[in-house]
C-alpha cells in the first residue's frame, strides 16, 4: 500500500462517514451508489449487504478492500452497518449506530510483518444530514461527544491486550461541514470546530521493558481547508507523484487555544518523562504542483523532562516558536522557489540548567531569540516522490536539484549579553564548480552586524571555559573579517562574492 492510496482511503472513508454525498430527490440506493461508485472509481473493491424497507437503505458488512503497493499486498477495512434515510425535503440521512466497530486487516509483502487492528468508533448525540444535488453537495455533521478506541491488536501471530498496547481518542462539541462538487475533479472544501479532544497512546514491547505513554489534550480546535481530488485514472496511482501530476492538492490549517502532551519512556537506563504545553498553536500543510508547504506555529510554549540518568529536572519556556518550509516536489526545467525558516522568541531555561555551565552566574541571562528566514529559487532534477529515481539519482552520486538564489531574509541570535544579526542575497552558477571547488560560484554580498562579542568572550575567559590564546585567535579573525561599528563593542562586515571569483571583506580582497 503506498502512501498515496493509504491517504486516499482514509479520506475517503471518513468523507463518506462524515459527509456522505447526498442530492436532492435522490433514493437512499443512490446516495449510497454514489458513495460505492466513488471508492471503486479510484480502484478498491467494495462489498456489502443491501436491504431497502421504505425509504430506509441498510447496508451491512461494509469491506473496502486495496491491493498494491511496496510494502504491502492487501489492506481491507471492515465496518458495521449504515443507514440511509430520504427525507420529505430531499435530504438524506447517514444514520450510524452508537458504537461501530472497524477492522483493519493488513497483507504485507515478505519483508513485513501482518496485522490486524480492531477500533470501535463511538459517539452520542450525534446527527448527520445530507443535502443537495449531484454536482453540489453539503453535509452537516455534529455530535455531542465521539471516541475511537483500540479494541484488539495483532501482529505478526502475537497478541497485544491493554497491558501492552490501547489507544484511545476522544473529544465534544463537534461539528462539521463539508461541500463537495463534482466535475472532472471532487472539489472539497470543509471546516471542523471541536470542544477539547483527548489522546492516549500506551505501547510495550512483548520481549523486553521498553514501553511508551503518550497522553495529549487540546482544547477549541478548529480545522479549515480544500482539497481537490482526480477522477480519472486515479486507480492506477500507486506514488503522490502522478496523483500531483493528475491535479491532486490540499491546503489545510488546524488552530488549537491550550494544548499539553505528557510523554514518559522506559527503558534499560530508566524511565523518562516529557511535558510540554502551549497557549496556542496553528498548523498549516499544503501539497500541489507547486510543491509542499508545513508551518507550524505556537505561543507561549513550555517544555519540562525529567531524563533518565540525569539527578534533576530540565525546564525551558518560548514566547514564540515556530518553523516553515515551502519546498518544490516535481521535476522542472525552471527554478522553483523554496523557502525555509525558524525561530525561538524569548526562550528561557531553569536555573539549574543555567547551573551546569555558569554556576558563579556570570552570563547575562535575559530570555534568548534565534530566527532564520532563507526564501530563493532551485531546480529540481528529479520527482522527490518518485522513489526509484531518487535512488538511483543517489547511488551515481548526481545532486537531485541546483540552487539559483539564495536570500537570507532574517538571521538574528540574541544570547548572554551578544548579538548577531545578518542578510543577504546571492545568486549560483552551476556551470562554474571550479572557482568554488564542488560548489556553484555565488554572486552577491552577505551583510553582519555583531555586538557584545568581545565582552562575552572576556566572560568566558573569567568563567575558564575558553583558554585566553583561544580568545585571541578568535579576535585577530574577527579582525580580519569585520570593521568597528558604530557603538562600543560592535562590529560590522560585508562579505562580497564577485563575477570575477573573488570574495571580499569590507573591501579587502580573501580570495
Amino acid at each position: 500500500m503506498s502512501l498515496a492510496r493509504a491517504y486516499l482511503a482514509s479520506t475517503a472513508l471518513t468523507v463518506s462517514l462524515f459527509a456522505t454525498p447526498a442530492a436532492a430527490d435522490l433514493t437512499s440506493a443512490e446516495v449510497w451508489g454514489d458513495w460505492r461508485g466513488y471508492l471503486e472509481g479510484m480502484g478498491y473493491t467494495v462489498t456489502a449487504t443491501e436491504n431497502t424497507s421504505g425509504d430506509t437503505l441498510s447496508v451491512n458488512d461494509i469491506s473496502i478492500q486495496m491491493n498494491g503497493g511496496p510494502d504491502i499486498e492487501e489492506m481491507v477495512i471492515s465496518m458495521g452497518s449504515l443507514q440511509f434515510v430520504a427525507a420529505d425535503n430531499g435530504s438524506v440521512e447517514v444514520v450510524m449506530p452508537a458504537s461501530l466497530p472497524i477492522i483493519i486487516e493488513v497483507t504485507p509483502k515478505s519483508t513485513e510483518r501482518a496485522a490486524r487492528m480492531e477500533l470501535n468508533y463511538t459517539q452520542t448525540g450525534h446527527s448527520m444530514i445530507a443535502s443537495g444535488d449531484p454536482s453540489d453537495m453539503v453535509y452537516v455533521y455534529s455530535a455531542e461527544t465521539f471516541g475511537l478506541a483500540l479494541a484488539a491488536l495483532t501482529v505478526d501471530g502475537t497478541e497485544f491486550d491493554e497491558t501492552t498496547a490501547r489507544f484511545s481518542l476522544t473529544g465534544d462539541a463537534m461539528q462539521s461541514q463539508t461541500k463537495v462538487t463534482a466535475g472532472q475533479t471532487r472539489n472539497y472544501t470543509q471546516s471542523i470546530q471541536w470542544g477539547s479532544v483527548v489522546y492516549d497512546l500506551f505501547f510495550k514491547s512483548p520481549d523486553g521493558v521498553e514501553a511508551m505513554t503518550l497522553n495529549s489534550m487540546a482544547n477549541d480546535l478548529a480545522f479549515s481547508g480544500t482539497s481537490t481530488v482526480p477522477v480519472d485514472n486515479i486507480s492506477q496511482a500507486q506514488d503522490l507523484g502522478p496523483l500531483l501530476a493528475a491535479g491532486f492538492a490540499f491546503d489545510g490549517s488546524f488552530t488549537t487555544q491550550g494544548t499539553e502532551t505528557k510523554v514518559e519512556i522506559v527503558s534499560e537506563e530508566g524511565t523518562s518523562k516529557i511535558k510540554t504545553g502551549s497557549a496556542s498553536t496553528t498548523l498549516a500543510v499544503a501539497m500541489g504542483q507547486d510543491g509542499i508547504r508545513y508551518d507550524v506555529d505556537a505561543t507561549k510554549v513550555q517544555v519540562g523532562a525529567q531524563l533518565a540518568g540525569l539527578p534533576f529536572p530540565l525546564f525551558a519556556e518560548m514566547e514564540n516558536s515556530g518553523f516553515e518550509m515551502t519546498a518544490p516536489l516535481m521535476k522542472s526545467d525552471d527554478a522553483q522557489d523554496f523557502a525555509l525558516a525558524f525561530n525561538m522568541t524569548d526562550f528561557t531555561m531553569s536555573d539549574i540548567v543555567w547551573a551546569l555551565f555558569d554556576p558563579s552566574n556570570q552570563l547575562p541571562r535575559d530570555p534568548a531569540t534565534i530566527a532564520l528566514g532563507l526564501s530563493g529559487k532551485a531546480k529540481v532534477l528529479v520527482d522527490a516522490l518518485a522513489p526509484e529515481a531518487v535512488q538511483d539519482l543517489v547511488a551515481s552520486g548526481q545532486s537531485a536539484g541546483e540552487i539559483e538564489a539564495l536570500k537570507i531574509d532574517t538571521l538574528t541570535i540574541n544570547a548572554v549579553g551578544a548579538s548577531v544579526d545578518a542578510t543577504g542575497d546571492l545568486t549560483f552558477d552551476n556551470t562554474d564548480k571550479t572557482t568554488l571547488p564542488g560548489f556553484p560560484k555565488p554572486v552577491g554580498d552577505i551583510n553582519i552586524n555583531l555586538s557584545g562579542a568581545n565582552g562575552l568572550l572576556d566572560k568566558l575567559v573569567a568563567m575558564g571555559m575558553l583558554p585566553s590564546d583561544q580568545v585571541m585567535g578568535a579576535r585577530m579573525m574577527m579582525g580580519l573579517f569585520a570593521v568597528p561599528g558604530d557603538a562600543p563593542d560592535t562590529l560590522k562586515s560585508k562579505i562580497e562574492f564577485n563575477e570575477a571569483g573573488q570574495i571580499l571583506a569590507n573591501g579587502q580582497r580573501l580570495k
